[in-house]
């Protein structure tokens, strides 16, 4: 029975994005194990969530066990980013990030959806339309909203998650793609993609009080603030340049101090396109979602907090590809992860129905 249903999910795959191949190059994979408890579910524009054990740090490998399956793939380079018309929406699919509530993943679409999946009984919900195109998705304070950031207009959509209806929706620039708030909920932090910049909105009023910026800044993704508040990491890979031309700087994670607003450190990524980035509960260990760009591959990198050096690297998205001859046919070949969201205190991998 597996087995038939291993084939119709590689025939799925086929029908929508991606096309088999018999050839590929060999990934590696970390044999260590970490001091990390709880499952990873990393979005991604093949339209489903890879799902890793931090424990063991071992690389998905099945496609049934290791995956959360939402809809299918799709590209957040097509139809509309910054209000800029990129090319034509050739699939609806992909999703980019989620949040996880209980038992229950609340995940943002590339089609500026929003669906629920519950992990104990692998009841996928219908999907609700809010915004656009979907970036990160993010529990606010106190619990009682999500938050969507969107890649096409730009807004922030305060989502009732209770209700699954759209509660608000803040202005923030052209494309926005992560939020954060300080620890006593006076200031948030929203990257915006395509202009490099970290918009300091008065949480209050909702209203832009700051910008901050570099000229290392060129294309931000998803952001999160360490557990004790006095840092701000950024996820700046740089795939692009202003006005959307090929990249020319080093990927790197900008690290802001946040009693000051100011830039007080550049982690340099080379050939890592970074996306997300979370931080284990006490603060010591980073973990970074990376886009392999040119290996046919995403990755997952374990980081010391403290002194930035890589612990592991291990395969996301080839280790499995691999397994079935599975070759992505979109986004340049590239199988793109997108945001990183961790069940801390889970030891096993939910039951895929």
């Amino acid at each position: 029975m597996k087995k038939v249903l291993l084939i119709l999910a590689a025939l799925a795959l086929l029908g929508s994005g991606y096309y088999l191949a018999t050839s590929h190059t060999t990934s590696a994979q970390a044999a260590s194990h970490s001091n990390l408890t709880g499952i990873a579910f990393i979005a991604g524009h093949g339209g489903h969530l890879a799902m890793i054990n931090l424990a063991d740090m071992k690389s998905p490998t099945d496609i049934q066990d290791d995956r959360v399956v939402i809809t299918e793939p799709g590209s957040e380079m097509e139809g509309t980013v910054a209000g800029l018309h990129i090319e034509d929406v050739k699939r609806q699919g992909g999703i980019h990030g989620s949040a996880l509530i209980g038992q229950k993943l609340y995940v943002g679409m590339l089609d500026g959806s929003v669906v629920t999946y519950d992990l104990a009984t692998g009841v996928e919900s219908k999907k609700v339309k809010v915004g656009s195109k979907f970036c990160d998705a993010v529990i606010g304070p106190g619990g009682k909203h999500i938050y969507f950031e969107d890649m096409a207009d730009g807004h922030v959509y305060e989502f009732d998650y209770k209700t699954m209806k759209l509660a608000d929706k803040i202005p923030v620039g052209a494309s926005v793609c992560g939020i954060q708030w300080t620890k006593n909920r006076k200031y948030a932090y929203v990257s915006g993609m395509p202009d490099g910049t970290v918009y300091v909105l008065d949480w209050k009023t909702k209203k832009i009080v700051q910008k901050i910026h570099d000229d290392s800044m060129t294309f931000l993704h998803q952001i999160r603030m360490t557990p004790d508040g006095k840092q701000l990491w950024v996820t700046s890979g740089n795939e692009f340049d202003p006005g959307l031309k090929p990249g020319t700087h080093t990927p790197e994670i900008v690290v802001i101090d946040t009693a000051t607003n100011k830039i007080i450190d550049h982690i340099m990524m080379p050939g890592m396109g970074v996306h997300d980035v979370v931080f284990s509960p006490d603060g010591n260990t980073a973990l970074v979602t990376e886009r392999d760009y040119g290996h046919r591959d995403s990755s997952l990198i374990l980081m010391d907090a403290k002194t930035h050096e890589v612990q592991k690297k291990i395969s996301v998205c080839y280790s499995c590809h691999g397994n079935y001859g599975i070759k992505v046919r979109m986004d340049n070949g590239d199988p793109l992860l997108c945001g990183l969201t961790v069940a801390w205190g889970m030891k096993q991998k939910p039951k895929m129905y």
